[in-house]
């Protein structure tokens, strides 16, 4: 029983690390349950947790292997009752600093995992090396270009700057949006065309993480709830190329207000910082969890040795206060 308890543990301390790690994704890229339970916030209480959604789902998804080592520890309890008392005291503390262990073991493995997963990631974006393409909306040149280093040709529309905010657990940022359109459209091109090419601007009357203002009625929290068309920007349209990098809280955003937005999305970055900023931050994090799991698991480790040494010591004391009566007659014999 024992030893299937601490397989359980070590199993749940990794489950938790992947489970996490596909929530965590669902939050940053705006898709799934997460999106969904966010949208939800917005509508009634005009802001969205991410933290703790991301928490209850990693709780929620974890729960049938928490139940099970639950149970698992009920039964092992129960025959923890048999025996003599003093060796089963130290027999529970050594299992149980076992089981702890194991749990963070596991923990500091899915998390180590996570962070190969994500620099891997990291490494499929597109760069800034090379010269940078020529790309005229509007042009065959637009249908399908190649990521990496651009110079957009276009008409952006500021007042349609929309704001975005990344609150991580370590850092946050916030980056603001403007879709860009062909310079010289046809006749009723700009109004039926879905929206394709986005831009990265610069707010220049705020610096750094702004928070974002929510309308008061809650039909406009959903129809335009990000919304900035009164600050001063400067849009990019020189950077880096990468292809549906819009983020789901943004696309979610236009089709509330109205826009038709193409599912084969393009944003112009101004830099490549900017795109691996997440990326990298998501990694820190992981790694830091790994960190504080793996001394953790040393911790409880070395503790779980020291019982172990105490439970030998005594085990030996006892064998030698009580020799074996047929030694004891060949002394007195002698």
């Amino acid at each position: 029983m024992s030893r299937q308890l601490n397989f359980a543990v070590r199993v749940l301390g990794f489950w938790v690390a992947v489970v996490s790690l596909f929530f965590l994704f669902q939050s940053v890229e705006y898709r799934g349950i997460v999106a969904q339970l966010a949208e939800w916030q917005y509508l009634e209480f005009k802001r969205y947790w991410p933290a703790l959604t991301f928490v209850a789902l990693t709780t929620l998804f974890s729960a049938p292997l928490i139940i099970a080592v639950w149970l698992l520890r009920v039964r092992q309890r129960r025959d923890e009752g048999l025996g003599p008392a003093r060796v089963d005291d130290g027999r529970i503390i050594r299992s149980r600093l076992g089981r702890l262990q194991g749990f963070f073991m596991g923990m500091c493995a899915g998390s180590l995992l996570a962070v190969v997963i994500i620099l891997i990631l990291r490494l499929q974006l597109p760069s800034d090396q090379g010269t940078p393409r020529s790309i005229v909306l509007g042009s065959p040149d637009a249908i399908a270009p190649v990521e990496g280093r651009a110079v957009l040709t276009g008409t952006v529309d500021l007042s349609e700057t929309a704001q975005y905010n990344e609150d991580l657990f370590l850092v946050k940022r916030t980056l603001y949006f403007a879709p860009i359109r062909e310079a010289t459209p046809g006749p009723d091109t700009a109004k039926n065309e879905p929206l394709r090419y986005f831009v990265e601007v610069r707010r220049n009357d705020v610096k750094g993480y702004d928070a974002i203002k929510f309308p008061d009625q809650k039909k406009l929290v959903r129809v335009w709830r990000f919304r900035v068309p009164e600050g001063a920007f400067t849009p990019y349209l020189q950077g880096v190329l990468r292809r549906r990098a819009l983020p789901g809280e943004m696309m979610s955003l236009y089709r509330y207000a109205g826009y038709d937005v193409d599912s084969d999305t393009y944003v112009l970055f101004s830099s490549p910082e900017k795109l691996s900023w997440h990326y990298y931050v998501l990694a820190g994090e992981f790694g830091l969890s790994a960190l504080i799991s793996g001394i953790a698991a040393i911790i409880f480790g070395r503790r779980k040795r020291a019982v172990t040494r105490r439970l030998q010591e005594e085990a030996g004391f006892n064998t030698g206060a009580a020799p074996s009566p047929r030694k004891s007659v060949a002394s007195t014999s002698a």
